[in-house]
């Protein structure tokens, strides 16, 4: 998790609203998300019928949303033992790569979020798109360069590094298998603290500010397909827990495994824009973007995501149930950028232990 300096003046500040113990159980074999309160009574009873009809086993249902839930309890704890291992164990590659320089960004980019900081910076905005520098595929989703690719070449080989380390990783979400969470790398202070505060966050400003206002928090993480046996070789129509999303080719060469969007969630559908990724280039959309990956029948394809949030959206409705926001205690790798006040606390903390929380 990355935080806006000065954000949170202690761990205790770190929320995340209780829905994250309930709501968005993805079940691959269904290829759907699912609510799942632990009862697992009350779940069959509401879906007995809609597993038969998709040929699920409720067993196997069940030991999976059971595994799913206690994972997600016990997350925050063993999320901070592997990044105290990792501090402690991992020996860097590329030690400069954990810390922004310029030459990591493309030159256009740099040169766009510059003019964007200007006020009045419609004619930028409209010189960049003439140039072709900056693309609108269609109303709020656009795509332009981001990292040189030299830069690409470095985080690939610093990442497969790690991999090859054997060092503890967890999947970055329930519906990606493959790739790891950046903090837990120690990649926010120093390399994506400035990415999302000093460029992402003008950018949003500019281009998306429908959708927030000041971007005080992040997630990122990386994902992989690959065609080949066992791997992530598509991912199921869904939105991201953010305000804005953007997810960036950092390297593969691959066929089929591009990205179809499809609308908000909050809207009415709409026909599909399929965009097909370059390496070093991001596509940049709201959060609440229904989207999904088509599969890759050849090659890889990696991703660097950042889920970018803000609380002064997020604080008045959860975009993960659409509920006014429930919160909960956790620690700053699983905050998800909600403040208190204005959000409540909910009621898993009077039902639940801390133990019962964190273990």
């Amino acid at each position: 998790m990355g935080l806006r300096p000065g954000a949170m003046a202690k761990e205790s500040a770190a929320w995340m609203c209780q829905c994250r113990v309930t709501h968005n159980y993805f079940l691959r074999r269904a290829n759907m998300h699912f609510i799942y309160s632990g009862d697992d009574a009350a779940f069959l009873e509401e879906h007995r019928e809609e597993l038969k009809l998709l040929g699920c086993s409720e067993e196997e249902v069940l030991k999976e949303l059971r595994r799913q839930r206690q994972e997600r309890l016990k997350a925050p704890e063993e999320t901070l033992v592997r990044f105290e291992r990792i501090q402690k164990e991992y020996q860097k590659l590329h030690p400069a790569v954990y810390k922004l320089d310029t030459s990591f960004l493309h030159p256009d980019f740099c040169e766009l979020v510059a003019e964007l900081r200007k006020p009045h910076s419609a004619s930028a905005i409209a010189s960049f798109k003439s140039r072709k520098l900056l693309e609108e595929l269609r109303p709020g989703l656009w795509t332009f360069p981001v990292f040189s690719e030299a830069f690409c070449d470095l985080i690939e080989a610093e990442l497969s590094n790690f991999n090859a380390s054997g060092l503890p990783r967890t999947a970055p979400n329930t519906m990606n298998r493959f790739g790891v969470i950046m903090s837990e790398l120690g990649f926010c202070e120093g390399l994506l603290d400035p990415l999302v505060f000093e460029y992402v966050n003008v950018m949003a400003g500019r281009l998306l500010s429908a959708f927030c206002e000041t971007l005080d928090s992040y997630r990122a993480f990386t994902v992989l397909y690959e065609a080949k046996e066992a791997s992530d070789k598509e991912l199921a129509t869904h939105y991201d827990n953010a305000e804005v999303t953007l997810n960036i080719n950092i390297g593969g060469t691959w066929q089929g495994g591009n990205v179809v969007f499809y609308g908000l969630a909050t809207a009415n559908e709409r026909p599909p824009t399929e965009v097909v990724l370059r390496r070093g280039h991001g596509v940049f959309h709201a959060g609440l973007e229904l989207h999904r990956a088509t599969p890759i029948s050849q090659g890889r394809r990696h991703n660097l995501i950042l889920w970018c949030r803000s609380s002064g959206i997020r604080n008045d409705l959860c975009p993960m149930c659409f509920r006014q926001p429930s919160v909960v205690p956790t620690n700053t790798f699983h905050h998800e950028g909600f403040t208190v006040p204005p959000c409540e606390t909910g009621d898993l903390v009077r039902d639940m232990s801390t133990d019962d929380i964190y273990d």
